[in-house]
């Protein structure tokens, strides 16, 4: 299994992301096969958007947000300043069972990254070779097609270091 932790603009620009790269699928997609018809290649019913089969996600804190700064409140619980949070949504995917296997790297044993999801991934590496290195403050990322790719240790230790709240999902892995 590996987590990862994605940034993009909005929702929709996740969503094309995820269908751009397949990792969100069409189901129920009926195309004309027959070279005879007048509607031969059409597709007949377009199907519906399903998660490709080990992948799952889910939304930073439920909405999407990560806390960058936390707000500040008087004794009474009065807002005094309002927290900050990165611009764009955040979510978290989880890549698992046959899905992982396709997507797994093999990292040498003494290679000091072999144990952390983030340097396993395939996905991870494309974007890495291909996207542009960025940080916003503390936080490094790897930038392509508008989607921005999180190492899971740098967001730990800058939500920790700033005592901001993290993300738990599924019980598993904490951010």
């Amino acid at each position: 299994m590996i987590d990862l932790i994605l940034r993009a603009a909005d929702k929709p620009a996740l969503a094309q992301w995820a269908k751009d790269k397949n990792l969100i699928i069409r189901k129920g997609r009926v195309v004309d096969e027959d070279p005879d018809s007048p509607t031969f290649g059409d597709v007949l019913e377009a199907g519906e958007w399903v998660n490709r089969e080990g992948f799952e996600y889910c939304w930073w804190a439920g909405s999407g947000k990560l806390m960058t700064q936390a707000g500040t409140y008087d004794d009474e619980g009065v807002e005094l300043t309002a927290p900050n949070f990165l611009n764009g949504v955040v979510a978290i995917i989880r890549i698992y069972g046959g899905f992982f296997s396709e997507d797994k790297l093999e990292v040498a044993g003494d290679d000091p990254d072999a144990q952390e999801q983030f340097a396993r991934s395939k996905v991870v590496r494309f974007i890495k070779d291909n996207g542009t290195l960025g940080s916003v403050g503390a936080i490094n990322y790897y930038e392509l097609d508008g989607v921005r790719i999180f190492r899971p240790a740098d967001v730990q230790a800058f939500l920790a270091s700033n005592g901001l709240a993290g993300h738990e999902w599924l019980g598993g892995n904490s951010y």
